[in-house]
């Protein structure tokens, strides 16, 4: 093995004092502001607070309780979470817009202390709820009170509480108003010229042209969305077979051609349930292809093993894939736009990416990628993200390096913001 089997260093974000955002839905903006340990938190109204978030002289153990010997275990201070706009009702939507703002501005923090000011809240006890038993926040075992509670930066990109209409996943199947519960486990069975294989029935794909993934991304200050690839649509054709045409993209992915061809692949991959291509959108300007894939019937499997139901994989434009266990999803990508590429943006997309791998399964454990062994992304990928190069191994077509992203370490470490 020639390269290093990993090399992350993550980098710090520090927010502004005053930033604005768009939620996921990109049509609602939240803005923040932060000074000597004040967070103010605007909604409604951008030019006046709705929400606060202040120091409290009251400190709550963070270090895990049980687990973590006393002479070492760290306490924090709590942050007392309180309604600024008086008589103002506060909706649970309003909570978790208000969490969001503030984890970007504490995203090297695990796990924070909050007290729930129930004199400034008329619904404490709907919002005391919603918090505990969406896993947003846990009672810590020092808590005085029921208000006292320890906030979890893990669960929340995890998507713990997300309203609907404002989650990072914007084509949820099936969705949280039809069913409660992930796509159940329904033995399937594929067939083909490298895969033999069981695996989980997929859920249906969402329509050409929906929006699959949205997400403000701070270091960069743009939207980012990945939208169902729709061949009818005159621009999503367009810029597609123009970049695969191009002498750049052609070298990793060797789909040149004329539009017929490129007609039929997007058809192919459209009637292929294991498959999701999407193009990428940065504030609302496409930039590049990828492709979403359940690795359990994907030829990667075949030739890797020991993958599970729900891993999936994802592919770079120089030729790369992701995976994660039980019903297994991979990707492929490619940045067509010159003016899209660059460290940060490719940062934010191969990390969204695999936010949406773990997003559209609760169950799947695992995200791998399958770039070709001697090219530059192999290093990037473990630079720039916190995965692991597990091994090469060789396909048909290519010496690849097997890339490993596990969940855990995911939402411990990946830059969210």
């Amino acid at each position: 093995m020639t390269a290093k089997a990993s090399g992350y260093v993550h980098e710090t974000y520090v927010a502004p004092s005053d930033h604005t955002f768009t939620l996921p839905d990109n049509i609602t903006y939240v803005r923040s502001t932060e000074a000597e340990g004040l967070v103010q938190i605007y909604l409604r109204d951008l030019s006046a607070p709705f929400i606060s978030l202040e120091r409290h002289s009251r400190c709550l153990r963070t270090s895990p309780h049980g687990l973590v010997n006393d002479d070492r275990a760290v306490s924090s201070p709590a942050f007392l979470l309180k309604v600024v706009a008086t008589g103002s009702e506060v909706s649970l939507s309003d909570v978790w817009a208000t969490i969001y703002a503030f984890w970007i501005r504490r995203s090297e923090q695990d796990v924070v202390p909050l007290i729930l000011d129930s004199d400034s809240f008329m619904n404490a006890d709907e919002i005391l709820a919603y918090l505990t038993s969406t896993g947003l926040a846990f009672y810590p075992p020092d808590a005085k009170t029921r208000f006292e509670l320890l906030l979890v930066r893990a669960s929340f990109w995890q998507g713990a509480g997300a309203p609907t209409d404002s989650h990072w996943l914007q084509s949820i199947i099936p969705h949280p108003s039809v069913s409660g519960t992930p796509f159940p486990l329904v033995q399937s069975f594929t067939r083909g010229e490298h895969v033999l294989t069981t695996h989980p029935l997929r859920p249906p794909k969402p329509a050409p042209g929906s929006v699959i993934y949205s997400r403000f991304i701070f270091t960069v200050k743009e939207h980012l969305r990945f939208i169902h690839i729709d061949a009818n649509n005159p621009a999503h054709f367009e810029a597609y077979a123009r970049w695969q045409n191009s002498d750049r993209v052609n070298v990793g992915w060797k789909e040149r051609g004329p539009d017929a061809k490129h007609r039929k692949y997007l058809a192919d991959h459209l009637a292929d349930p294991h498959t999701l291509g999407f193009v990428i959108e940065w504030n609302g300007e496409l930039a590049g292809y990828g492709e979403l894939c359940w690795v359990k019937e994907d030829p990667m499997s075949t030739y890797v093993g020991g993958l599970g139901n729900y891993d999936q994989s994802q592919s770079q434009s120089l030729s790369c894939t992701v995976i994660s266990p039980n019903p297994a999803l991979g990707t492929h990508l490619l940045i067509g736009e010159e003016k899209f590429r660059g460290r940060h943006r490719f940062t934010a997309i191969v990390t969204s990416l695999r936010h949406a791998c773990f997003l559209r399964d609760p169950r799947t454990e695992t995200v791998v990628a399958e770039p070709r062994a001697d090219l530059p992304i192999v290093q990037q990928l473990i630079a720039y993200l916190p995965e692991e190069l597990n091994r090469e191994f060789e396909l048909p077509h290519k010496r690849a390096a097997y890339v490993v992203m596990r969940r855990e370490r995911f939402f411990q470490a990946a830059m969210l913001n």
